[in-house]
């Protein structure tokens, strides 16, 4: 379970992850730049990745035409293998 929270350096007392200021002592924890840019990270989670799908459908024609090549060596192998 991911924790949530975290103390302030300044007067320990308990925060929401990613809170700009502290409850307790009203000192700014982030500064706008680091705020902005941890706005950014999520929701460039978000968006839809080409480049890993573009990856995943190279290795699946990388593997298939692998195995055209090599299958009835494969075959061997396994038979090798069973018999043993």
């Amino acid at each position: 379970m991911r924790n949530k929270f975290d103390n302030c350096p300044y007067c320990g007392n308990t925060v929401i992850k990613g809170a700009m200021r502290c409850v307790g002592c009203g000192k700014i924890l982030q500064t706008p730049e680091e705020q902005i840019a941890i706005i950014e990270k999520l929701q460039s989670k978000q968006k839809f990745n080409m480049n890993r799908l573009l990856n995943y459908i190279v290795t699946i024609i990388l593997l298939g035409v692998l195995y055209y090549y090599f299958s009835e060596r494969l075959i061997q192998i396994i038979k090798n293998i069973i018999r043993i």
